[in-house]
């Protein structure tokens, strides 16, 4: 059975996920826990390669502490980008989601690690394209609002 390239990696290459699946192991009580999540099944173009090279490249990525502190970095089968692959969505309690698409694994990595930087410095989530690295400009499908917190509803 051909468990794929995310299994392969996964069984050689450590994760730098601990416990609790925060990349530090920390849960910060100030800022909710942020997630980024990546399709496994988008094929990149032109190589037609499923995406989980992709997945453990921005693990890899995400690992420094500045930037993970919070962050956990999971792969999902499909989010329904495929006119539009690789995507990458960004999500934390309370706050606006982004659905990236286009995405080059190698090109884009830097600016999705500034991204989570300052998406996690973002309150509600909110940002506009121009504050959003240059390489993810035109590359955002879609900004979801975020649901309330519980004392704001």
């Amino acid at each position: 059975m051909d468990v794929g390239l995310v299994g392969r990696l996964a069984s050689i290459l450590p994760s730098p996920i601990e416990k609790d699946g925060k990349l530090d192991g920390a849960i910060d009580p100030i800022h909710p826990p942020h997630r980024i999540i990546v399709c496994t099944l988008c094929r990149g173009a032109p190589s037609g390669i499923r995406s989980g090279e992709s997945l453990y490249i921005l693990r890899s990525r995400l690992s420094a502490p500045a930037v993970a502190r919070g962050f956990t970095v999971e792969g999902v089968e499909c989010m329904a980008g495929c006119a539009r692959p690789l995507t990458v969505a960004f999500q934390a309690p309370g706050k606006a989601a982004y659905l990236f698409g286009s995405i080059d694994a190698q090109a884009d990595a830097g600016d999705l690690v500034r991204f989570a930087s300052l998406y996690a410095s973002l309150a509600d989530g909110w940002c506009n394209s121009g504050q959003r690295p240059p390489r993810l400009a035109g590359k955002t499908v879609a900004r979801i609002p975020g649901t309330p917190a519980e004392g704001n509803r």
